[in-house]
């Protein structure tokens, strides 16, 4: 009895582990160029979130103290800067808000940064024209604030003030 045998391949061809390397490299690097749109998408996330928390810290701590302004003591009134009297407490106290550079200061410690742009308006009342000077009329101040984010995305907080004793 005369046995038969088969050539048997056992193993891979060389052109078959080149082409299943050449297919892993391509599904590795899309997987890395998604991995990295991944945490570049977080990042900039991140960024802009604390970009939107220093505005929002920033427009409150602004709209709590002129909130207190004693309007009969603004002394300095301008586009980017006001001093006035505060009456939340016993004891008057003045303060200074201005613009400078990217900072808001808030008698001269910083309140924020990253600014890009910071505005005050002045009205009479609600349909008034805002001006850009304080006369003993104005009863409303506007404060606007613009905060540069991450990839120079520009957020914007505007709010009305009416002081207590306006």
């Amino acid at each position: 009895m005369m046995k038969c045998s088969v050539f048997e391949n056992k193993g891979f061809t060389l052109l078959e582990v080149v082409v299943v390397m050449i297919l892993a490299g391509v599904i590795a690097a899309a997987a890395v160029f998604g991995y990295v749109q991944v945490v570049k998408g977080t990042l900039f996330t991140q960024k802009n979130t604390s970009t939107i928390q220093k505005g929002q810290i920033a427009m409150t701590k602004l709209v709590k103290e002129f909130n207190n302004i004693n309007i009969s003591s603004i002394s300095a009134a301008g586009q980017t800067s006001i001093t006035f009297t505060s009456i939340k407490n016993a004891a008057p106290e003045t303060h200074t808000v201005s613009f400078s550079g990217d900072t808001i200061l808030y008698d001269d410690d910083i309140l924020t940064d990253q600014v890009n742009g910071f505005a005050l308006k002045y009205y009479d009342n609600y349909d008034s024209t805002g001006e850009t000077t304080w006369q003993s009329s104005r009863r409303i101040i506007e404060i606007t604030l613009k905060l540069k984010g991450a990839e120079d995305v520009i957020s914007e907080f505007k709010a009305r003030v009416k002081p207590r004793n306006a």
